[in-house]
This record gives structure tokens, C-alpha cells and sequence, in this order.
């Protein structure tokens, strides 16, 4: 598997390494389980408490557990007097009967229309086995996204995939370049993404870039970056350390 994806396959985890306060499996779990329910919140996703009980179990078992909650759920579709009233769907019928029955005898593909257990299901049941793996800077990505929408809610926010814009009419507009990396302080590898910066400066409004990298334990406060070509130009451009430990702290005494 890829260094930059995070997830499991079976039994076989793949996880960061320990960074930060996340220095344990329990920890980097939840990671996962977070910042992946964000991402596909219309699909799955693990309450709070789903997280801090679970973290303890494997990625595969918290997995299996998730779609056997389901199944109380997925059929029904409304009350109406004393009457119950159930939703058939056939492609959710398949998928489901595939997963718990193994008729694996053709192939599914998924629908914005499947009940939930078939979504979860048609998402990590692959090949008869439970995997699912995320690009681990698009879920950096999305976490900075969704934090960077809470902190500015007076300003537009844009996500650009490869960027998030600030704008607001009264101060210079701020672009956000992520990336989930160790970043060194005695040794800065971040040479594309300077350059893209400096191209952004040149070429555009945005005159104020910041550079997001997980905040790690020797990298915890933001670095001005000058730059020689730029040197006639207003510009900033800082390197970012963005903690993720509000999901750990969030779910501390649930």
C-alpha cells in the first residue's frame, strides 16, 4: 500500500506513525475513524462515543461491527398508524445478501440511492474482504476545510482542491496550501510547495499564502518564509503547524 493512504485490509492495519499525541494504535484509530467520517459522512460515520469505545478493537472488527448496527435500520422507511412500511431496493438487497451470505456472483456497483448498510457495505466490502483505504492529505485536507469554515464563518471560504481561499471585502484574501507531512524545522523539505507559493504570488490576488502541515512535537509554531525573488513584492508566506488533538480532546469523558 502506498505511504500516503491510510487504512486496512483484513487484519492488517495501516496507520500514521505515532506523531504528536497520537502515540498509541487506540489514538490513531480514532484518527482514522474521524477524519474518514468526515470525508464520507453520507455514507458512515462514528459518533463520538462509537469512537472512544471502539478504538480498543481492530480497524476490520470496528468495521464488521459498524454494518451489523445497520441492519435494524436499513429496511424500515416510515410509520404510519400501526403499520409498518418497508423499502425494497433491489441493488441494496444484492450487496447486502453479498456481504452476509457471500453470493458473490455479480458485480454491484454503488448508488446514491442504496439504503445505508448497503452503502457502507458496497464501500469497504471489496473482493469477499473488508478494506478500505483514504489519501491521508485529502483527509488532512478536509479536517483543515472544515476548521478553517468554523473559524471564519463572517468570511467566504472556498475549497479549490488543491487550495482553500479566505476572502472577506475588508482584508487581503488568504490561500491555504495542505499537505500531511514531517515537516523538520532545522531542515524545511517543502520545496514544490514553495514553489507553488511563489507562482501563486506572482500570478494571482493572493498575496498572503500559508502552508498547513500536521503540527508534530518539534514543530509547533508557524515559520515566515522569505523569498529572494519576491523581495520588490508585499507578500507572506508562513509555514503552518495545525494540531489535530481536538479530536482526541472531543471525545474525552463521553
Amino acid at each position: 500500500m502506498h505511504k500516503s493512504s491510510i487504512g486496512f485490509s483484513k487484519n492488517e492495519e495501516f496507520l500514521p506513525d505515532f506523531f504528536d499525541e497520537f502515540n498509541s494504535k487506540e489514538r490513531l484509530r480514532q484518527l482514522f475513524l474521524d477524519l474518514s467520517s468526515s470525508l464520507v459522512k453520507d455514507y458512515y460515520s462514528f459518533s463520538k462515543y462509537e469512537q472512544k469505545n471502539l478504538v480498543k478493537y481492530s480497524l476490520e472488527n470496528i468495521f464488521k461491527y459498524k454494518i451489523n448496527s445497520l441492519k435494524i435500520f436499513s429496511y424500515i422507511k416510515t410509520f404510519k398508524k400501526q403499520n409498518m412500511y418497508f423499502k425494497f431496493c433491489l441493488h441494496s438487497t444484492l450487496i447486502i445478501n453479498n456481504y452476509f451470505h457471500k453470493q458473490n456472483k455479480i458485480n454491484i456497483f454503488a448508488s446514491s440511492k442504496l439504503l445505508p448498510l448497503a452503502k457502507i457495505i458496497s464501500t469497504c466490502f471489496i473482493n469477499n474482504k473488508l478494506e478500505i483505504f483514504f489519501d491521508k492529505n485529502l483527509l488532512f485536507h478536509e479536517f483543515v476545510l472544515n476548521r478553517v469554515k468554523k473559524l471564519h464563518k463572517n468570511k467566504t471560504v472556498l475549497d479549490n482542491g488543491d487550495s482553500i481561499c479566505v476572502i472577506k471585502n475588508d482584508a487581503a484574501p488568504l490561500k491555504i496550501y495542505t499537505s500531511w507531512k514531517d515537516i523538520n524545522v532545522k531542515d524545511l523539505n517543502i520545496k514544490n510547495e514553495l514553489s507553488t507559493a511563489i507562482n501563486s504570488i506572482k500570478q494571482s490576488e493572493f498575496k498572503q499564502i500559508y502552508l498547513v502541515y500536521p503540527k508534530m512535537k518539534d514543530f509547533s509554531r508557524h515559520i515566515k518564509i522569505k523569498v529572494e525573488e519576491l523581495e520588490n513584492t508585499t507578500y507572506e508566506i508562513k509555514v503552518i503547524p495545525y494540531s489535530l488533538r481536538s479530536i482526541i480532546r472531543k471525545n474525552k469523558g463521553q
